[in-house]
């Protein structure tokens, strides 16, 4: 018996849940798809999870592909457990934050830059006087283009 699946015999709500480490070109995991254990009963197919590997530091993520799996209790190898689920919401909300904090600098760095172009104009009487003859000089004060 492979005693990393014997969870199975003693706690029904142990889960056998299919994982893919990249997706394919259709959407999809592609194959071979690895199974581990969880007792997660709120894991949803494409839920993304970390998972022991012999990698980086044992762990990388995987995507949830399929749930309650059949399992060979008498299969070679290992079955690891998922760590834990990625909570994509938190970190998609931390973007989206950011982005906004960002907007908001980028349009004040602009008004600043705009406000400090004026500025300089309006001082140099000779380019103050060269602006307002040009036929796009608007409403008492230089149109500067719009970007």
């Amino acid at each position: 018996m492979n005693y990393s699946t014997a969870v199975f015999l003693i706690n029904k709500d142990v889960r056998a849940v299919a994982c893919s480490y990249e997706i394919g070109a259709d959407g999809k995991g592609k194959q071979p798809f690895y199974h581990f254990k969880s007792l997660d009963s709120t894991l949803a197919v494409g839920d993304y999870v970390v998972i022991p590997t012999d990698t980086r530091h044992n762990l990388t993520v995987a995507r949830v592909e399929q749930l309650n799996v059949d399992v060979d209790l008498d299969a070679p190898h290992q079955l690891k457990w998922i760590v834990g689920r990625v909570d994509r919401g938190a970190y998609e909300n931390v973007l989206a934050q950011e982005q906004q904090a960002i907007d908001v600098i980028k349009s004040a760095e602009l008004r600043r830059k705009r406000d400090d172009l004026r500025k300089a104009v309006m001082i140099d009487q000779t380019a103050e006087a060269e602006i307002k003859a040009l036929p796009i000089y608007v409403n008492g004060s230089p149109a500067l283009p719009k970007t």
